[in-house]
């Protein structure tokens, strides 16, 4: 079932964090002149997943923004009154990179990071592309979250099932916090309108206002606790891994 509307604490983690990478060709400097640069063309597929990597060891979910979904997630998330949460959750373990429509064009430079003959509209791997699981738009929300486990699994030394439960758990606690400090805030703001700032009640209902306030803070810290549990493997385990579970051929 789909989860209700959340608050705004909830709404504030429930969400996908992009980063738009943008090649441009080195210029070259001959006996310190500057000279117009390079033409535009596509980079080797390795140098191009280096490049979007950058210094970000995080496996990666690469989209490729389409003309109906450009400036969307729709791609990605489930369309409609459905629960995307547990995609916004391991998402916060992923690299998450968009690239633009004119990606499919032969000299832009990620071209080639994308099936020459069919290409897909997503992939999920890990950073150095030893694993590659590519993924179309319209597919269920559980082949998604599987893909995005698999990765996880090669990628990361624990497990994130657990990690996730417990976040999902922390999400619900968010709405009771925020809707009792509602509830406090709004009592205030009536206090001072019919008793005035010096009436007895006020102390009592902030001081009640502070310890939501200071428990809607511990609820945020242990998401990012739950987050940073799950540790990056070493590099040569995480390549072991991801040759034993990418799809023969790949």
């Amino acid at each position: 079932m789909p989860k209700t509307i959340r608050g705004p604490s909830a709404k504030s983690l429930l969400k996908l964090t992009w980063e738009y990478p943008v090649y441009t060709a080195p210029k070259e400097d001959r006996a310190g002149q500057t000279v117009a640069a390079k033409q535009q063309k596509a980079l080797p597929r390795e140098q191009a997943l280096a490049f979007i990597a950058g210094k970000d060891p995080r496996p990666l979910l690469v989209l490729r923004e389409c003309k109906t979904c450009n400036g969307t997630d729709d791609a990605l998330l489930s369309r409609g009154n459905v629960d995307n949460e547990r995609t916004f959750l391991l998402s916060r373990w992923f690299h998450c990179v968009k690239l633009p429509v004119d990606v499919l064009q032969p000299e832009h430079p990620f071209h080639n990071l994308f099936d020459s003959k069919d290409p897909e509209h997503m992939f999920i791997g890990t950073a150095d592309g030893a694993l590659h699981l590519a993924l179309e738009s319209e597919r269920s929300r559980v082949e998604l979250w599987d893909t995005m486990m698999t990765v996880l699994k090669a990628s990361y030394a624990a497990q994130a099932e657990s990690l996730v439960r417990k976040m999902e758990k922390t999400i619900d606690e968010f709405d009771r916090v925020d809707d009792r400090l509602d509830a406090l805030e709004q009592e205030v703001d009536k206090i001072l309108e019919t008793e005035g700032p010096d009436s007895r009640k006020l102390k009592k209902v902030k001081d009640e206002l502070a310890a939501a306030q200071k428990q809607r803070d511990t609820l945020f810290r242990a998401i990012d606790q739950a987050t940073a549990e799950l540790k990056l493997k070493k590099a040569e385990t995480a390549k072991d891994q991801a040759s034993a579970v990418a799809p023969k051929g790949s």
